[in-house]
């Protein structure tokens, strides 16, 4: 089971936003003590996208990534990854935010690009999120 600051570290989003879906019923959770647990299942579906089933579920596990992670990434514009969404990059709608599947965002820009990230390129970005490091 997932904590408040699992589910906002995989959505990408702050606890606080965690807890007021929780709180708003848009997000089911479970008592514990005197914090909340959560389900994958239910975690996945606030997601708008694909429910993941079979080998899939550990990838979508991963924390999900942002237009601006990409975008750093790649060292393009935001604008350019907007585009690339239009073009078919697969993204998962969490309420009213675009977020991308790192492995989904990798294996399309392989495909349709031909640019060859690294399996770990978001641990990079959520570092810089972070302030861990900086670019």
């Amino acid at each position: 089971m997932l904590t408040v600051e699992d589910t906002a570290k995989h959505f990408s989003l702050t606890p606080e936003t965690i807890r007021s879906r929780i709180k708003t019923g848009e997000l089911r959770a479970q008592r514990v003590n005197r914090g909340y647990r959560l389900e994958w299942q239910e975690v996945w579906t606030c997601e708008r996208g694909p429910m993941p089933k079979g080998r899939r579920i550990a990838r979508y596990r991963m924390p999900l990534v942002t237009k601006f992670d990409v975008a750093e990434e790649l060292r393009v514009s935001v604008k350019s990854v907007e585009r690339m969404i239009d073009d078919g990059l697969p993204t998962r709608n969490v309420w009213g935010s675009v977020r991308m599947n790192p492995a989904d965002v990798k294996d399309w820009l392989a495909v349709n690009l031909g640019v060859e990230l690294k399996d770990d390129w978001h641990v990079r970005q959520a570092l810089i999120r972070t302030g861990a490091i900086s670019v």
